[in-house]
């Protein structure tokens, strides 16, 4: 289990925010991220990105012109993958909290998959699978925000809603 509370906060690369790793892998990074101010995001080229809403009012995602249009994320638990290499500004609409997960293209595929409990984690096929819980709580003393690393098909009883992150690694 990975307790929320007992995450180590650091700043990101660009040093305009913080972060907490959940769990980090050779080329992929699930972490939580506290987004407090308007701040331009760190470069990840060559990096799938995907985040996701857990706490907060949300935030609008400027991208240059010639790569996208901008994103607005207000609605929680709506995971949203964009190119990392993108030079990305975060205007806040308040204080946020987001899971994100970024994985290096060339080597990895990830995704990120809101759903209801009760369900099935089978983590067959991935380099690694995150079970983060959103909403609720689960009867073995896992806490709103707490992590489970998820090694073998495990079955998740009613409770609330749960984030599963799984990276795959390419052929």
């Amino acid at each position: 289990m990975i307790r929320f509370v007992e995450l180590k906060q650091s700043l990101w690369p660009n040093g305009a925010g913080r972060k907490a790793d959940i769990l980090t892998g050779d080329g992929w990074v699930v972490a939580f991220a506290w987004l407090e101010r308007d701040a331009p995001f760190s470069d990840y080229t060559g990096f799938a990105r995907t985040i996701t809403l857990v706490d907060g009012a949300g935030f609008r995602l400027r991208f240059t012109p010639e790569t996208s249009a901008d994103l607005l994320i207000d609605t929680r638990y709506v995971p949203t993958e964009f190119d990392g290499g993108w030079p990305t500004h975060c205007e806040i609409l308040g204080p946020c909290v987001v899971l994100n997960a970024y994985s290096r293209r060339a080597g990895y595929q990830q995704t990120v998959e809101i759903v209801r409990t009760p369900c099935t984690i089978d983590p067959a096929g991935s380099v690694a699978t995150v079970a983060v819980m959103l909403d609720g709580h689960w009867p073995v003393g896992i806490g709103r925000l707490d992590s489970l690393e998820v090694t073998g098909a495990i079955e998740i009883p009613s409770g609330g809603e749960v984030a599963i992150v799984r990276m795959t690694q390419l052929r």
